[in-house]
């Protein structure tokens, strides 16, 4: 599971957004707290991404994730709970820039297992400072 998260947050970083929305189901929803409304669908899913990437040109992202749990919810559905930072480095040579610390993240997944991968079903994004209790 440590390496589903590596690999889906590396190819955000790279602000891939078609392939990030691939590591959802068709149909599958993020939802931060301090989001009006969820984005629904990898086409939604992809096109956030895209408007991200072009919000930070200029701009590298780096999410690490960590103290990742992972409860079984039935043979197919995982509910995996992680924190995730996120630093911004000036995109320069990486030794002239200052890296950053952007926020500090509590994620809540629900994956499902397709053949031999696991797809996010649902992701709720909760970031410290901006709390928003969302009921599951």
């Amino acid at each position: 599971m440590q390496q589903f998260y590596a690999l889906q947050l590396k190819i955000l970083d790279r602000g891939d957004g078609e392939q990030w929305a691939r590591t959802f189901t068709p149909d599958g929803v993020f939802q931060a707290a301090d989001m009006p409304d969820p984005l629904v669908g990898r086409d939604i899913l992809t096109q956030a991404i895209t408007r991200q990437s072009l919000m930070h040109e200029g701009l590298i992202l780096r999410h690490w994730v960590g103290q990742l749990t992972v409860e079984q919810l039935d043979d197919n559905t995982l509910r995996a709970q992680s924190y995730v930072m996120v630093y911004v480095v000036p995109n320069q040579t990486l030794l002239d820039g200052d890296v950053h610390f952007r926020h500090h993240t509590l994620c809540d997944d629900e994956l499902i297992r397709t053949n031999d991968s696991w797809l996010v079903r649902t992701r709720y994004v909760q970031t410290d400072g901006a709390y928003k209790s969302t009921k599951r």
